[in-house]
């Protein structure tokens, strides 16, 4: 009976522990969650510092490439910690919850799913400007399409995000505003002036060129027109006789290559 008795009190024992962490698992958000917004929000103000820019260099354009699979790497990081220890016991095993620790788990993780997406939608830009004829209307066009999806990418990670905040007494942030969340609109008025810039400068090397084709052509229209004077002045000095002046063809007359005046008897070679 003794024994029966410490069992019996020991099973009580152990219901009340598992009863207690059981309710504990439902209280707010865990600080694994946490953690991981933590490292969220500190990514989104480095990547806030500073924006890359609009450009078709070759050389910075895989610089920029490069800084952005750094932070998609930091990213999936986070992704995968918040799957492997955020929310409850359940929740990790795939069993899905309801408590307000898995909630604000699984919008941690569609915020995050949604930032991977416009982070990835910025590498696709500036792939795009590799090499990019801003000239052709097709290709502008089409980095403008990049740029409307990242804007509402970028909404969506701030509604998101936003979610997450709301009724969440266990962070400090209470508002999403990075400034990285807002890039397309900036990279949309440097494309602007890229382009602008290209047709300013297209023009100038039409305009230099014409300029060019037309100095050519007055150069030899005026070359043209000399020639034909000197033709003239020359048919003018064979017209007559150096010598005596005669002009009568019937006396200064060309015969055989040359002229010979019938007057003087003064003979001049054709030239």
């Amino acid at each position: 009976m003794a024994i029966l008795g410490v069992a019996v009190i020991a099973g009580i024992t152990l219901g009340i522990i598992f009863l207690v962490k059981g309710s504990g698992d439902d209280e707010g958000v865990d600080a694994a969650t946490v953690k991981v917004w933590d490292k969220y929000e500190s990514l989104l103000e480095e990547n806030s510092e500073s924006f890359p820019q609009i450009t078709t260099d070759a050389n910075y354009l895989a610089n920029t490439q490069a800084e952005i699979k750094k932070t998609q790497d930091k990213v999936k990081a986070l992704e995968e910690a918040l799957e492997e220890t955020a929310g409850s016991g359940r929740r990790r095993q795939g069993t899905s919850g309801t408590t307000t620790r898995d909630v604000k788990a699984d919008e941690l993780a569609e915020a995050l799913a949604a930032y991977s997406s416009y982070v990835k939608k910025m590498n696709e830009l500036f792939a795009a400007l590799v090499g990019a004829n801003l000239l052709d209307q097709n290709t502008v066009d089409k980095l403008n399409n990049i740029l409307a999806d990242l804007k509402e990418l970028g909404d969506k990670v701030k509604t998101l995000s936003s979610a997450f905040l709301k009724n969440n007494d266990k962070v400090v942030a209470v508002k999403i505003d990075a400034p990285v969340l807002d890039f397309a609109s900036t990279a949309a008025q440097e494309l602007q002036k890229n382009v602008t810039a290209a047709q300013e400068a297209e023009k100038a090397r039409l305009a230099a060129e014409k300029a060019a084709a037309d100095a050519a052509a007055a150069a030899e229209a005026e070359r043209q027109r000399q020639a034909a004077e000197a033709e003239k002045k020359k048919q003018a000095n064979v017209s007559r006789c150096p010598v005596c002046g005669a002009s009568d063809p019937s006396v200064w007359m060309e015969m055989r290559g040359s002229y010979k005046c019938y007057n003087c008897g003064y003979r001049q070679e054709k030239q």
